[in-house]
């Protein structure tokens, strides 16, 4: 008896030193990885990702088997994590400066950026800093997003540092707030790891994408619920609507496990407080001129998407168009998004809170969808964080790593060697994952919808 409990806490402690180690993996790797986001960076910034990456998974991994991780030490990593992705200029991509000068066509221009796009101001000292692809782009972000590029902007002026610590600080602080509400109610250090510590959360954070503000808004959205307190979840989860217009799909998951928890008096509540805050910022924001630009958006895919391969062939051999001519894409995704989302959150309406419900409807979405960025998981990690043992998590983990990993192979890249295995492993292999995760998840909640699964923790929760 005495050995045997030697020998488990012997055990125990080579846990948590395998644990600490790849925490400490984790840091140094994901610090030296993120200034080098240049296309000539990119061979030695995949391989230091992929180590982050495999390093962050022993430390789920490890933590899961036998506690080891301390909320102290999450937060103290995270934040110094997040200082170094803020004080980093972002390479790897120029989204940041679209934003930067969609603001500064309201602040400086007074215009709308729905109807005016960055080329028509040739003169802005922050033209010049957008990428072509974006200087002929209306912007396709919400009116809550806009309002805060507008005062970012209008506060920095023409510093061009001002600019982007403005726009990367705010993801920080997104990050920030989803640790503080989670800490609040006592989340397990496990929980805040998934987040705070989480490489493809703070390439993001060093990108000064506004994904992360859209994903800590669904996750005080969700929180709220939870809590009975539906006007304000509608409010929370419609701020992440005024940013990016997907999480329309996380919001309906909400309002419908309101409606089979709480009842319809009590979704009707949160249901009203949402549509009207949207529709009133749209109507502010221009009304069908702020919604024209997501239409041209509809077009676009991105190379890792599981539409990639039947929409091409189908539209060039039996249409004889380019994908980007026909919005035969987007209508396929969108239904497909629609339908499977609503096979995989009708399961979930039951659960005690609503996270996976939410959280698998913007999966669903990330998985499905015929446009999705490495950046686009920062909807889904904060959310699916409060079940960070699940399968759904795990899975959401998986396909956010994937794409951060592919991404690292961008126009421009000089080793053709580089740019043809990886390019592959994009368009050919990340798309067959996302689809087997899809049936997977379609299979498994048929069956929970059914009654015949076992109890949710055995499977994807």
């Amino acid at each position: 008896m005495i050995v045997g409990t030697r020998e488990t806490v012997a055990g125990h402690a080579r846990n948590a030193r395998t644990g600490w180690i790849a925490l400490v993996v984790v840091a140094v790797a994901t610090a030296a990885a993120l200034p080098l986001g240049s296309v000539t960076d990119a061979p030695v910034q995949l391989p230091l990702l992929l180590v982050a990456l495999a390093a962050f998974g022993v430390v789920v991994a490890r933590h899961r088997r036998v506690p080891f991780l301390t909320r102290r030490v999450v937060v103290g990593i995270s934040a110094a994590l997040l200082a170094v992705a803020v004080a980093t200029p972002p390479t790897s991509s120029k989204d940041i400066w679209a934003h930067v000068m969609y603001g500064r066509i309201v602040s400086v221009h007074h215009a709308s950026p729905y109807v005016h796009v960055p080329a028509d101001y040739p003169t802005d000292p922050a033209l010049a800093r957008v990428a072509p692809a974006y200087r002929h782009t209306p912007s396709v972000y919400g009116p809550a997003f806009t309002a805060a590029s507008a005062v970012g902007t209008a506060a920095a002026g023409d510093s061009a540092l001002g600019q982007r610590l403005f726009f990367q600080g705010l993801s920080a602080l997104a990050v920030l707030l989803a640790l503080l509400l989670l800490a609040r109610r006592g989340a397990d250090p496990g929980t805040l790891a998934f987040i705070g510590i989480n490489p493809a959360i703070v390439t993001v954070v060093s990108g000064g994408h506004n994904d992360l503000l859209v994903g800590v808004a669904l996750l005080a959205g969700v929180l709220a619920a939870l809590d009975g307190r539906n006007a304000r979840a509608g409010l929370l989860l419609a701020i992440a609507v005024l940013v990016k217009v997907a999480a329309l799909l996380p919001l309906a998951a909400v309002i419908a496990w309101i409606a089979v928890r709480r009842g319809s008096r009590a979704a009707a509540r949160a249901a009203a407080a949402s549509g009207a805050a949207i529709v009133g910022a749209y109507v502010v924001a221009g009304g069908t001129a702020a919604l024209a630009p997501l239409r041209q958006a509809s077009t676009w895919h991105s190379k890792a998407s599981l539409w990639t391969f039947p929409t091409s062939w189908i539209e060039r051999t039996l249409l004889g168009v380019h994908p980007s001519q026909s919005h035969l894409l987007a209508t396929a995704a969108v239904a497909a998004v629609v339908v499977i989302g609503a096979i995989v959150v009708a399961p979930r309406l039951r659960d005690v809170d609503p996270a996976m419900a939410a959280g698998g409807a913007a999966f669903v979405y990330l998985l499905g969808a015929a446009y999705v960025l490495p950046w686009y998981a920062a909807w889904v990690i904060p959310v699916v964080a409060l079940a960070w043992r699940s399968r759904l998590a795990l899975l959401a983990q998986l396909q956010a790593s994937l794409l951060l990993l592919i991404y690292v192979d961008r126009p421009g890249v000089h080793s053709t060697v580089f740019h043809d295995v990886v390019g592959t492993l994009a368009t050919h292999v990340v798309p067959v994952v996302e689809g087997l995760i899809l049936i997977a998840l379609v299979i498994v909640s048929a069956r929970r919808l059914r009654g015949r699964a076992p109890h949710p923790a055995g499977f994807i929760g």
